[in-house]
């Protein structure tokens, strides 16, 4: 591929690979973000947060920074998402 002067994103699938592996790595990278402002708040969450929560993953991250700054448990962030 160099010789030729191609790459990886130049395949289709391997472009599609690496777009797919990007992707979850920006999701799990929010949600550890999420995680954390809940727990140095003091608010638990449960092991599954934020992967049950289907609002999670449809907000922008703006939605859930705010959520995390303003809610009072878990279920109060779900809400929140949900209302936005």
């Amino acid at each position: 591929g160099a010789r030729d002067g191609t790459g990886p994103d130049d395949d289709p699938l391997l472009r599609s690979l690496r777009s797919e592996s990007r992707d979850e790595g920006r999701a799990e990278v929010r949600a550890e973000m999420a995680r954390q402002m809940l727990r140095s708040r003091g608010i638990e969450v449960s092991a599954g947060f934020p992967a049950d929560l289907p609002a999670f993953h449809e907000s922008s991250e703006e939605a859930v920074v705010a959520a995390a700054l303003a809610c009072e448990d878990e279920r109060d962030f779900e809400s929140r998402l949900m209302t936005r």
